[in-house]
């Protein structure tokens, strides 16, 4: 019985471009295996052909077996199985070390060579089998911001179509975006369009797509401790500047973590993570429908599209959120010691609670209860003041104090 190893290779749609040595390989295997798609481009193979099922992993043991039964096989995916591709689920079941890849060039690759763009540090992000939209709102923010090309390429799927992507970034005020859509590159059905999202979002395409967003308006720029005039909110409802550096400071956000705003208010502590969290995602929670809209409002304006707005109480909200890394909790009310409690049954290991409080009776109760949660607790005040004009000089006139309960998960 010999050692055999797999040969994984991503094919271009346009066959005349596979190299002889592959094609050398493909025809002598004793198996050809992937999807049936690209099994059929090869009729005159005369071996065992094994179509790709689900659930994958399932099948790739399958794959495994055979070639550890003596069976020498390749693997057929598409592009450059390394690149959003079949490699990262293969090397799960099968030791890198048993398997050759020889890539194609990519379908992003293609895309940007018949747009004549380059497309060096451009966004490029993977709906397929995705749970969520994280990824892509994050790439969507740091495409908008962030310094690169302006564009954001998008392998879609069957549940995230060209047309379903316009409805969701309208939805969340980011209009300013030029969408092209690439189906069926490389076959002779191949059809290259462009359009608004307002166009896009009407049409229908065909099921094998690439699409490439293109930002024709850079994002208002966010930074830390803005102006409370700088958000929308109701009646100086809104955590202040000085207090909101402070918070995220204690937050210790990381790009990649999320965060939940419970009590969001005008979502300004939303916003301002969104700087800090280019990878990541917030969840903003908040029972007044007016806030709520203030807070949609405020991520239009700003292009935070890591936002997630949940209109609920906190306390109902908690049990649909994915878990936490970091929590802010900005009041809490009487339903605090519960809010703590169901939050922190969530939190990840590592994780950090913020609350921030303005009143001496919560506070207690809330060290109290953390405490009893198992966190490393520990409690900063606040107080600062403005300088106002006082005739021809200033004055300092304090604004409310506040504290800061920071609350470590060991």
């Amino acid at each position: 019985m010999t050692d055999s190893k797999i040969h994984l290779i991503g094919l271009s749609p346009d066959l005349a471009w596979l190299p002889p040595a592959v094609g050398a390989i493909i025809n002598t295997v004793d198996i050809l295996a992937g999807g049936e798609r690209l099994l059929e481009l090869f009729p005159d193979y005369q071996g065992e052909k094994v179509p790709l099922t689900l659930p994958l992993h399932d099948w790739l043991e399958k794959i495994e077996k055979l070639r550890s039964d003596g069976r020498s096989i390749a693997v057929l995916t598409s592009g450059d199985p390394g690149h959003f591709g079949l490699a990262t689920a293969l090397f799960k079941v099968i030791d890198r070390g048993k398997v050759v890849m020889i890539p194609s060039p990519t379908v992003v690759q293609q895309a940007f060579a018949k747009l004549g763009v380059p497309w060096a540090g451009t966004e490029v992000v993977s709906l397929h089998g995705r749970e969520g939209l994280g990824d892509f709102w994050g790439a969507v923010y740091r495409a908008s911001h962030k310094s690169g090309t302006g564009y954001l390429a998008i392998y879609t799927d069957a549940r995230n179509t060209p047309e379903i992507l316009a409805k969701k970034l309208l939805g969340r005020g980011q209009q300013h975006w030029r969408m092209t859509v690439f189906e069926d590159l490389g076959s002779p059905d191949e059809r290259i369009t462009s359009w608004s999202l307002f166009e896009a979002k009407l049409r229908k395409f065909s099921q094998l797509n690439l699409v490439v967003l293109e930002c024709q308006k850079k994002g208002v720029q966010i930074s830390i401790g803005m102006p409370e005039e700088a958000f929308i909110h109701e009646a100086g409802l809104i955590t202040k500047k000085e207090v909101r550096v402070a918070s995220l400071a204690a937050l210790e956000l990381l790009p990649d973590q999320t965060l939940w705003d419970l009590g969001a208010g005008s979502g300004s502590v939303s916003i301002e993570a969104c700087a800090l969290l280019h990878h990541g995602a917030v969840w903003a929670v908040e029972k007044s429908p007016l806030r709520c809209e203030q807070i949609s409002a405020n991520r239009a304006y700003f292009g935070a599209a890591q936002v997630e707005i949940v209109e609920d109480e906190a306390l109902a909200a908690i049990s649909h959120l994915p878990p936490p890394d970091r929590i802010f909790i900005g009041g809490g009310g009487k339903d605090l010691p519960a809010i703590i409690r169901l939050a922190n049954a969530k939190l990840k290991t590592e994780g950090l609670m913020v609350i921030n409080l303005v009143s001496l009776g919560p506070l207690g109760q809330a060290v109290e209860v953390m405490k009893e949660c198992g966190l490393e607790v520990e409690v900063t005040q606040i107080q600062a003041a403005r300088s106002e004009p006082l005739g021809a000089s200033l004055y300092l006139k304090p604004l409310n104090q506040v504290w800061i309960i920071k609350g470590r998960r060991p």
